[in-house]
């Protein structure tokens, strides 16, 4: 016996039929179920009329392919929640082209919750990095949920911030939620599920196909009530984004950068046209009406000029191997990799932490020493 969801679930697999024929098909039909059952004489009749290919609905309309997806994904741990689930997020719902479902491994956040999307480049700065993981950090101790696509970069600093504050925060991605993508963010994928949870509209063992991630940045916009770009080159699949973010009715922050920074390039001429300056956390709490939307006034955040003599405790395993090379004399990245073995980027990203958390400072020539 199969639910009506797993009936859309099936309806949303099915290939070379666009979203909008099969949001036409539900209507048609009035259920998945229907349409799955219909005689085929009726079922070939409507497909003729509306020029879809029926051998791309007769080849799988069979319970045991209907069964396989269903113990696929309990299998898993995954939950597929359609449109009419009370757990499918409201403003997604609402946007113009919402998907009939969504794969999720974790709890979505309750809709209480304001939800801020976190883009940027993948190749991005320590400058970005920075800002990334700032906001991100500082809008989940505001209860605001962190909505972002876990690639490399703005998105996993993003995520990272949250976390450590102890928020909430969604990964989208561009693949199934059962791949690992990109490989080296599989602890980061794992922390995220037990803070809040992955999602996609894209089947299990869908591969990160480059196709997929302009139709996953909707999705990402359709969650957040405000979109902040971090990082932007001039041409950047972020300002993607943006567009759909602008369709949907969202307000765009953007960071300021270096006007002789060609990765600031995206996130200026925003500014200049159609984005809300961004420096500092309350000027989007405000916008976001966060003061009432939780009882009491929103508190000023104070960065910790506390000391502590033993950190080893407050570090992530590959941050206290990075920690351990530094000392009052500078050293380089370069002296750091040979030290520790490891790659160049676990140790920018280890650094980036570090610096964030006032534990170590940079210097000129990419030198490094504990912070005074």
């Amino acid at each position: 016996m199969f639910l009506e969801e797993n009936y859309i679930m099936w309806l949303s697999r099915l290939e070379g039929i666009s979203l909008k024929k099969k949001e036409y098909i539900l209507r048609h039909f009035k259920t998945a179920e229907s349409f799955f059952n219909v005689n085929i004489s009726e079922l070939k009749y409507f497909c003729n009329k509306n020029k879809i290919n029926v051998n791309n609905i007769l080849d799988v309309r069979t319970d045991e392919i209907l069964n396989c997806y269903v113990n696929e994904i309990y299998k898993k741990g995954i939950k597929y929640i359609t449109k009419n689930n009370s757990m499918f997020p409201r403003l997604l719902k609402n946007i113009q082209d919402p998907p009939l479902g969504i794969y999720m491994i974790g709890d979505m956040p309750e809709e209480k919750f304001n939800k801020v999307g976190v883009i940027g480049a993948r190749k991005c700065t320590q400058y970005g990095s920075m800002n990334a993981y700032k906001f991100g950090k500082e809008l989940a101790e505001n209860n605001v949920v962190i909505v972002s696509g876990m690639a490399l970069g703005i998105d996993s600093m993003a995520h990272k911030g949250a976390i450590d504050a102890k928020g909430k925060t969604i990964a989208v991605l561009g693949c199934g939620v059962d791949i690992v993508y990109p490989s080296s963010n599989g602890n980061l994928r794992n922390e995220i599920i037990e803070n809040g949870c992955i999602i996609s509209e894209f089947p299990p063992n869908t591969a990160p196909f480059a196709t997929n991630f302009p139709i996953r940045n909707r999705i990402i916009s359709g969650l957040s009530d405000a979109i902040i770009v971090v990082e932007s080159a001039k041409k950047s699949g972020t300002l993607i984004t943006v567009g759909q973010a602008l369709e949907q009715g969202r307000d765009i922050f953007a960071i300021p950068g270096n006007i002789n920074n060609p990765m600031s390039q995206g996130t200026n001429d925003l500014i200049k046209e159609c984005a809300h300056l961004l420096t500092d956390v309350e000027d989007i709490l405000y916008n976001l009406s966060t003061f009432h939307k939780f009882s009491g006034n929103c508190v000023r955040l104070q960065k910790s000029t506390k000391k502590y003599e033993n950190v080893d405790y407050l570090l992530e395993p590959n941050e206290k191997i990075v920690y351990d090379c530094i000392s009052e004399n500078p050293i380089t990245i370069d002296e750091i990799i040979l030290k520790t073995n490891s790659t160049i980027q676990i140790i920018q990203y280890a650094l980036t932490l570090l610096e964030i958390k006032g534990y170590i400072q940079k210097l000129s020539g990419q030198k490094y020493i504990k912070a005074l």
